[in-house]
């Protein structure tokens, strides 16, 4: 088997996805403040460095501040599939209950980000060993039958050497402690797992299914396809580009000041999302597109203002509720998804809105068992009839023009011609000593000490002065670079003569 260094695992797919669970795994074996980690009693012998399931749901509760605890199990549950830690007693189980079953965590050396290749002789190894012990605790399923038959015939001329190692491994794991054999059965059964699951893990879908789904979604883009000419998708880059340039700090204007550069932070409270009076940058950019005005909360404040007074507010509360239910905890998706269809799509709902009968028998098939994206396709059709109703009446209502008029526009704050000096600076009688920075050892000394000078009056530096000093030098020496000129010309004139 063979692991990949660094630089090879960023090539890894989905290697952001597994960088993002380690840092959790990597919080968790935190001494102090991860999981509580001690020895446990397990019928007559001792597991060390053990967790029980209720100590991990609880660590993820506190700490990830997961408020459901469906979610917390549902969050350790992936985490064991994907072999960040494993189950001590029972073999091969993923599922996490809130109870006292033990765990352990996985050796870094076999996470899923070290892209272990492994090959077909390790495997038959770890199969052959198996059956050399006990059959009824260490017995091999099904799958692992016929993966174990099909690497006798490939692995027909290396089997003796496959037993000889299979042997070798099984005595001395023969002569280890019964605490040492449980643990390291659990790991390899946890490694090879993630390594080579069954069938019905590895292919959730059928092999048809799949192609199926795949050829029907390249027909819908062969047939949503738009094709544009290359100087047309270059002008509209470019008008994009033109349209956003004055709200990009880095490429266009910062107002009133660049808070990057300055201590200046009145554009941070500027561009906060609720505000009582926003800018007129931004209130023109819900001009946009629809997108824009829903994406800003004071836009969409502003917006149901608006469709409380045209009594048209069924799409927007829509809009919003689906929202919602996105980023709604787990165990309330069924809950808030039947919540939506009761108020805007059920017969004589409250507030319903219009849609098609294709999509309002996809939803209801879908309530038995929701998702987070049950609302997808009725959000499209609301979100289009937003664009031709109550967002084009919108920008022509009195309400957006009065928004436009009324809005702050923040004027640029002039910087001075020497703003880099500050008028409030101080020197202190240690600070101007020379032993300050002679060594850093010497400097850490200086901070540990506590300051008893007080500041020197006479030091403080006025701008002003520092501006007549620039002047007089700079006058000096044009008036200095005029005499030498004058005495070169007299001398070239005499020479002349």
């Amino acid at each position: 088997m063979e692991v990949t260094n660094n630089t090879q695992r960023k090539a890894i797919p989905r290697s952001l996805q597994f960088q993002r669970m380690e840092r959790i795994v990597k919080a968790m074996q935190h001494p102090t403040a991860g999981v509580p980690v001690r020895s446990q009693k397990l019928f007559l012998t001792t597991v060390p460095n053990a967790f029980t399931g209720a100590d991990l749901t609880e660590w993820i509760t506190e700490k990830l501040n997961v408020k459901d605890s469906t979610e917390a199990l549902h969050l350790a549950s992936l985490l064991c599939y994907y072999g960040y830690f494993f189950h001590i007693t029972t073999n091969g189980a993923v599922q996490i209950k809130d109870d006292n079953e033990l765990f352990r965590f996985q050796a870094p050396y076999y996470w899923v980000s070290t892209n272990w290749t492994t090959g077909n002789i390790e495997y038959a190894i770890y199969l052959l060993k198996r059956t050399l012990r006990n059959r009824q605790k260490h017995g091999l399923e099904e799958h692992e039958i016929r993966a174990l038959d099909d690497l006798k015939k490939r692995l027909i001329h290396q089997w003796d050497f496959v037993t000889m190692q299979a042997e070798a491994q099984f005595r001395v794991l023969k002569d280890r402690k019964k605490t040492d054999k449980t643990i390291i059965d659990s790991q390899e059964r946890a490694f090879w797992r993630v390594m080579r699951p069954s069938p019905d893990e590895a292919q959730p879908m059928k092999r048809d299914e799949v192609l199926k789904r795949r050829l029907e979604y390249l027909q819908q883009a062969l047939t949503n396809r738009v094709r544009t000419k290359l100087s047309q998708t270059h002008q509209s880059l470019c008008a994009c580009f033109e349209l956003f340039s004055d709200y990009d700090p880095f490429l266009g204007h910062c107002l009133p000041s660049n808070p990057w550069l300055t201590s200046d932070t009145v554009r941070w409270e500027l561009t906060q999302p609720l505000v009582e009076n926003p800018t007129q940058l931004r209130v023109r950019r819900w001009s946009f597109n629809c997108k824009e005005l829903l994406s800003d909360p004071t836009g969409v404040r502003e917006f149901m203002k608006f469709c409380e007074a045209d009594f048209s507010t069924e799409s927007l509360n829509f809009y919003l509720h689906v929202q919602a239910l996105r980023n709604c905890p787990l165990s309330q998706i069924k809950q808030n998804a039947e919540l939506v269809y009761r108020e805007h799509l059920a017969p004589n709902a409250p507030q319903e809105v219009n849609i098609n009968d294709t999509i309002r028998t996809k939803i209801i098939k879908q309530l038995d068992n929701p998702n987070r994206e049950i609302f997808f396709e009725a959000e499209k059709h609301i979100i289009e009839l937003i664009k031709k109703n109550s967002y084009s009446r919108f920008l022509q209502s009195e309400l957006y023009r009065n928004l436009l008029q009324n809005a702050s526009n923040p004027l640029p704050k002039k910087q001075g011609i020497f703003h880099f000096v500050k008028d409030t600076y101080f020197r202190t009688s240690e600070s101007s000593s020379d032993d300050e920075y002679d060594s850093d050892d010497s400097a850490r000394k200086v901070d540990n000490v506590p300051h008893k000078s007080q500041p020197l009056v006479g030091t403080l530096v006025n701008t002003a002065a520092v501006a007549t000093a620039v002047v007089a030098a700079t006058s000096a020496s044009i008036q200095a670079l005029g005499n030498e000129g004058k005495r070169l010309s007299i001398r070239n004139q005499s020479g002349t003569k």
